[in-house]
């Protein structure tokens, strides 16, 4: 199963899509804003790159993900045409498995307006939902280091089940960092009422391994 750049989502104050390439601007302000609450939490990066760099090879990535079936990689954007947050489930495996990991992170200037807890219950939604609309994925899994409370209390809010600990599981800023694994599966999983998005609505404009951190608070979604 191919093709999932179609997927969008709207909760009471997100609308998820796809990044475009009239997002570039918001996106690096976002970037900016979070740098010193998401630095704890995601792989160090190449010192000359810029958010703009970072930019393009997010478009790069969820443009090849979703044309592949591998990725669904999305922003979260409110009414005003901010953007809240990304979201993604990555490594999505088919046949037997029907898994994907999610991650999540929240803007710096938005943290603690439950706006993360509200994305990954779209998130979820959209893993469980039957294709088209969604992925129909079985399972969902998230791994979170376990100084990150606050994604700790998101994965916990909106159902994941804590499975153990991932010892040495990725390298943050040099250390090999363990995290806590998380898991649903569709049976767990409790439906909300709110359903796939529309083109013309407000905001929806024109690894095996893959970390859960809102960054500050966050699960990782940007590499």
């Amino acid at each position: 199963m191919r093709g999932i750049a179609a997927v969008r989502w709207r909760t009471s104050r997100l609308a998820l899509r796809a990044f475009e390439e009239g997002d570039e601007a918001e996106f690096v302000r976002v970037l900016e804003v979070s740098k010193e609450r998401w630095t704890p939490w995601v792989p160090a990066r190449p010192e000359d790159w810029s958010p703009r760099d970072q930019f393009r090879r997010e478009l790069h990535r969820s443009a090849a993900g979703a044309a592949e079936g591998t990725h669904l990689r999305l922003g979260a954007f409110l009414d005003d045409g901010r953007l809240a947050g990304l979201f993604s489930l990555n490594e999505i495996v088919r046949g037997v498995f029907q898994n994907a990991y999610a991650g999540w992170s929240v803007s710096g200037d938005l943290i603690g307006q439950g706006l993360g807890t509200e994305g990954v219950r779209a998130l979820l939604e959209i893993a469980f939902t039957p294709f088209p609309a969604g992925l129909g994925l079985h399972r969902v899994q998230a791994n979170i280091m376990p100084a990150n409370a606050p994604s700790l209390r998101i994965a916990e809010k909106v159902g994941f089940r804590r499975e153990g600990i991932a010892i040495r599981y990725l390298q943050i800023a040099g250390v090999w960092e363990d995290h806590v694994t998380f898991a649903v599966t569709a049976e767990e999983h409790e439906p909300s009422s709110r359903s796939p998005s529309t083109a013309g609505e407000p905001g929806s404009s024109s690894r095996s391994p893959s970390t859960a951190e809102e960054r500050g608070p966050s699960s990782r979604s940007l590499p």
